[in-house]
């Protein structure tokens, strides 16, 4: 097993054992591979809530309003999970940018990814200046195929991303987004996953955060 999971907890804290946990409430335009990686963690005082897409309605707006029905307490956060991808061409532009400029207003952080969540995931196993051509989702599935030996958003292995490998992608896009120009929207690809790997750790409890990942927080 991993040395970290996270899993999702009660939305409610009636119960002792989470008086003093935090709830991440992360929304994500993807039905299957947001979901299964952070099942894959565990961190002591953190618990991370996964809405993926199940109704085919993948639109910043949507997942917006899906993380928005999530009541949460002072000290939790909500989040999105978005790729650009196609939400940043023609009559799509507008409304992404309508929904991020929305989910500033209420408090929602977002982490985005140009052009794919495949990107933050290719980041576990390759250096930044390997992804920073590659020219869309496509592309950049393909890499990360080449660089695992196989690849199914359905079905994500756990080995293929340790705390030592979450570690170097945070590092990695870290970098990346620093080189980028575009503001809320990037320019160039990026992935601002790290952002939301950064907060969590913020409250995770310390002295359990695994070693690999104490030089993030």
């Amino acid at each position: 097993m991993s040395l970290l999971e996270l899993k999702p907890r009660p939305l409610t804290r009636d119960k002792q054992t989470f008086r003093d946990d935090r709830l991440f409430i992360v929304g994500c335009d993807d039905t299957y591979a947001p979901d299964q990686y952070f099942s894959f963690f565990e961190l002591s005082r953190v618990h991370v809530l996964v809405v993926p897409t199940k109704d085919s309605t993948s639109n910043a707006r949507a997942v917006l309003d899906r993380v928005l029905r999530i009541a949460i307490d002072e000290d939790d956060e909500r989040w999105m999970v978005l790729d650009t991808d196609h939400f940043i061409r023609g009559r799509h532009l507008r409304s992404f940018r309508a929904a991020l400029k929305s989910a500033q207003a209420k408090g929602v952080n977002v982490a985005l990814s140009r052009p794919c969540f495949e990107l933050w995931l290719l980041l576990h196993h390759a250096d930044e200046t390997e992804v920073a051509a590659l020219v869309n989702a496509d592309a950049v599935q393909l890499a990360l195929r080449k660089k695992l030996g196989e690849y199914n958003k359905c079905k994500l292995k756990r080995e293929h991303f340790s705390a030592e490998c979450v570690a170097r992608a945070c590092m990695r896009a870290e970098r990346l987004d620093l080189a980028v120009r575009g503001g809320a929207i990037p320019s160039q690809n990026t992935t601002r996953v790290y952002l939301l790997w950064k907060a969590i750790l913020a409250k995770a409890q310390g002295a359990l955060i695994p070693a690999e990942l104490r030089n993030l927080v």
